[in-house]
């Protein structure tokens, strides 16, 4: 079988195919723009003409969205991006991440290291062992592709770049792809090319480590949200039996068989099609836009695909409690069915081929690399309790990983003796090393001791590694990493690892930390605080004898039919591809990026039920975590608008006990999901996800529109304002104060500050708005003054209108005033009051001062010019 997914990385030809396709009057405006407002900007005359196009395309509503990274002495500068926006062949937008005097401040000329000896150094930092490394085809000194050589599933790009690192210098490298052998990581790297320390360390898998335990409750049959009788299956064409959407899992609707589901948009020849031409090539879970398939043995090639056979027929019965390899066809087919869903939705909304999508040709709908759909592997054997998705740039395949899932309940823990607590304990099981025993493990506890406060942590020095031997270690949650702490364990000769909580709060399934766990082979397990406190003070009395067992197949959940999370794992290659353009996937590994919330608020948009109201708590992977659906899932809290269910504001993303990227997602999400069901208060609720026109489709839009519209490296401020210029270029304004309340409302008003995007503990949170979302659109009487000025749409694009007070007692003089006090305009209107539409088009994207001054009353408000 051809494995697609070992396809040479394809950033360089992406690059050079999308600029020579690039309509050049668009390039020459956006060249012409930047010689104008560089001045203005701090950039130097060469950064405004040393740059190249990564990627462009334009929407179907006449906007056309460039993307571009400069150049330092011929070598692209990572880290140095802007994205534009056009319309009518002037710049409406401007996202800015580019360095200010980029070839001045990156003074090398060539490298000291070799492309070969900088992945030496740069693998032994990521703990890998190269062998016989060799150029397997060079197309330059400073391009070229080095072998696998044992690290490596593919041959590894290698090119000479300048790098902008965490101090904001610029620094020449060696850009490095490594996609590892043990399909965990997808490492891209950039190895400083004097020194051979890692300076830029991206992977392009988003992984989503989870676990906790609760109670179990589902939906019964009268919950179940009634399908259009035209997709139910009953007539001919291609069949699909699965929770269909908005049925989020099996905890929320029933599985049954939908026919044709292929949106005749966004999939013209059907979901098995891959030449655009009538007629399917495939009758397995492979198309066009998905290729399906079990991957037990983590090799990363696609093993068995279900089969419809000539009538596409994938009718395969889901019946609980069964081992998952018992329904493998049934998991592939809702796995299939539901990527495809994702791919034809948000195709409808802009992530199409032109913008970057995963497909594997286009349907006449722009330039797109193609030849990437999406590689869903079902029961993945690489690990449990996760998932990931990999988002190389376009070109390349994204990779979807389903791992299978333990409940709470899913591993034993015993107590034998003494008898004062002896039972069953809760308790998660690593999300690394082996599962637990079919057959019970018991042996005694034994504490950690260790040379350093905290001394039961084993971060350091063990003092009694030899009473570890052949017993179960009882450790501290500490600031280590999990994987390193149950390593030294295993070396000490311990059967087994319980580690207890050093927090409140129920066990979760430890991650890897990104270190792999490969050689772990001794189980691991969490328990809380309190439990493992009760144990200790057991063991200041005598032994304690312990038992752990391995799950049952009760306790075992397919994610591959939680469409919750594989719409989350789709929405990190949408997130990915849409920031920072389709050629740059790097735009997302900032400590403040959102891409997580993201991810959860589109699993969340696309399963609302018609009875489904603002307040009503929604979590994330329940059925996975085998919990009732309106608890928090795998999430601090569930998503809700209800303040009392639902308290998290802005501010809480600088608590460090809030995880990152997870936890600082999921306040993003909160915020995009008050913000969606504000719309759906002022526009209804549409359940035609593909073309309706309520709050939510909107919601959709702004949503997308805002990824393409902000810079590489976001954070919250960005995203939201992202989002505000896109209701702009989209409806004028019309919900601009809508948006920011629901913003503002959660702490991200018009005065948070989101400080350095790289850092997740400097954001400042205020909850005000603008004054024109403040003061009402009555009419004014002779008493009026300027605290009654209205002043919109903010942020701000070609114009700034000001609604004035009727009767102002005199003249009136305005001013728009630059950071650093320079008047950038100044008008004089010959009548006081009435409305004056101010001209900006030709101003820098900037925060403005608008200075108002009348009969000796002076005003003054924060003005956004974004485009």
């Amino acid at each position: 079988m051809t494995d697609l997914l070992h396809r040479l990385p394809a950033l360089a030809l992406s690059v050079a195919l999308t600029t020579c396709a690039f309509p050049q009057d668009h390039e020459r405006t956006i060249r012409s723009w930047l010689e104008e407002q560089g001045p203005h900007l701090g950039l130097t005359e060469r950064d405004a003409h040393e740059w190249t196009v990564t990627s462009a395309h334009t929407d179907g509503k006449g906007a056309t969205f460039v993307y571009i990274r400069q150049q330092a002495h011929g070598r692209p500068v990572h880290g140095a991006e802007a994205n534009f926006a056009l319309r009518s062949g002037r710049v409406v937008h401007f996202g800015d991440r580019l360095q200010r005097d980029a070839a001045g401040r990156s003074k090398a000329t060539g490298p000291t290291l070799t492309a070969i000896a900088a992945l030496e150094a740069g693998a032994r930092q990521l703990g890998l062992a190269p062998t016989g490394i060799r150029i397997e085809q060079r197309r330059s000194a400073e391009e070229m592709t080095l072998s696998p050589s044992g690290i490596a599933l593919a041959p590894i790009a290698a090119a000479l770049i300048h790098q902008v690192d965490s101090t904001g210098g610029i620094v020449l490298c060696w850009d490095l792809t490594i996609r590892s052998t043990d399909t965990d990581h997808w490492w891209h790297v950039a190895v400083d090319a004097s020194t051979g320390a890692i300076v830029r360390l991206n992977d392009y898998v988003a992984h989503c480590d989870h676990g906790s335990d609760r109670a179990s409750r589902g939906y019964d049959a009268a919950d179940e949200l009634a399908l259009p009788a035209s997709n139910i299956a009953g007539g001919g064409g291609s069949g699909y039996r699965v929770f269909p959407f908005p049925t989020e899992s099996p905890l929320h609707g029933t599985h049954v068989l939908v026919t044709d589901p292929a949106d005749p948009v966004a999939s013209p020849f059907g979901w098995h099609d891959v030449d655009g031409v009538p007629g399917p090539e495939y009758t397995i879970t492979r198309g066009n836009n998905v290729y399906a398939g079990e991957d037990l043995d983590d090799d990363d090639i696609l093993g068995h695909s279900t089969d419809g056979g000539p009538a596409l027929l994938f009718d395969h019965p889901y019946t609980p409690p069964q081992f998952p390899q018992e329904h493998l066809d049934a998991s592939i087919t809702n796995l299939f069915y539901t990527c495809n869903v994702l791919h034809d939705v948000w195709y409808r909304y802009g992530f199409d081929h032109a913008s970057g999508n995963f497909q594997a040709v286009g349907h006449g709908d722009g330039p797109g690399m193609g030849m990437d759909e999406v590689i869903a592997q079902a029961q993945d054997g690489g690990g449990m309790n996760n998932a990931n998705f990999a988002t190389p740039p376009d070109g390349e395949s994204g990779r979807m990983q389903m791992y299978i899932w333990r409940t709470s309940s899913d591993s034993t823990l015993r107590i034998e003796s003494p008898a004062g607590i002896a039972g069953f304990y809760v308790n998660a099981l690593a999300g690394f090393g082996p599962a637990l025993p079919t057959t019970p493990l018991t042996a005694d506890l034994v504490l950690v001791e260790d040379e350093l406060i905290p001394t039961s942590d084993g971060c350091d020095q063990l003092l009694n590694g030899s009473a570890l031997e052949g017993r179960i270690a009882l450790v501290d949650r500490g600031q280590c990493n999990f994987v390193d702490k149950v390593w030294g364990l295993q070396l000490a000769g311990a059967v087994a690892v319980i580690v207890v909580n050093n927090v409140v709060g129920m066990p979760f399934a430890m991650g890897d930390g990104g270190g792999g766990g490969d050689g772990i082979t001794i189980p691991a397990v969490m328990v809380t605080q309190d439990d493992g406190q009760l144990f200790k003070q057991a063991l200041l009395d005598g032994p304690v004898e312990a038992t752990l067992m391995a799950a049952s197949m009760e306790n075992l959940r397919d994610p591959d039919f939680d469409n919750g999370i594989i719409a989350h794992e789709y929405g990190h290659g949408v997130s990915n591809r849409l920031t920072g353009g389709a050629a740059n996937t790097d735009c997302l590994w900032n400590d403040e990026q959102m891409g997580e919330g993201w991810s959860d608020w589109m699993g969340l948009v696309l399963t609302m039920r018609p009875d489904d109201g603002a307040t009503t708590a929604r979590g994330i992977g329940n059925f996975v975590k085998d919990e009732p659906v309106d608890g928090p899932g795998i999430r601090p809290a569930p998503y809700s608008t209800d303040i009392s269910v639902n308290a998290f504001t802005y501010d809480d993303t600088n608590d460090p006990g809030l995880t990152q990227p997870h936890g600082v997602g999921f306040v993003w999400a909160t915020m995009l999901w008050d913000m969606t069901w504000a719309l759906i208060e002022e526009h209804g609720l549409d359940p035609d996800v593909y073309g309706g026109t309520g709050g939510n489709n909107l919601a959709m839009q702004l949503v997308m529109d805002g990824l393409k519209l902000q810079p590489c490296s976001p954070g919250f401020v960005d995203g939201r304002n992202a989002i505000l210029v896109a209701d702009t270029l989209l409806t004028g304004g019309a919900n601009s104060c809508l948006i920011w309340k629901a913003f503002a409302d959660r702490g991200l008003g018009f005065s948070a500050d989101q400080g350095s995007p790289d850092s997740r503990f400097d954001q400042s949170e205020a909850f005000d708005l603008p004054t024109a979302c403040t003061m009402s659109i009555g009419g004014v009487d002779n008493e009026a003054s300027l605290e009654q000025l209205r002043v919109h749409p903010n942020p701000a694009s070609d114009q700034l209108v000001l609604d004035m007070p009727a009767r102002l007692r005199g003249s009136v003089t305005i001013r728009l005033l630059t950071a650093d006090g320079r008047i950038a305009r100044s008008w004089s209107p010959s009548i006081g009051g009435g409305t004056q539409r101010l001209a900006i088009g030709d101003l820098a994207p900037a925060i403005y001062v608008l200075e108002v001054v009348s009969a000796g009353e002076r005003r003054t408000d924060r003005i956004a010019v974004a485009r």
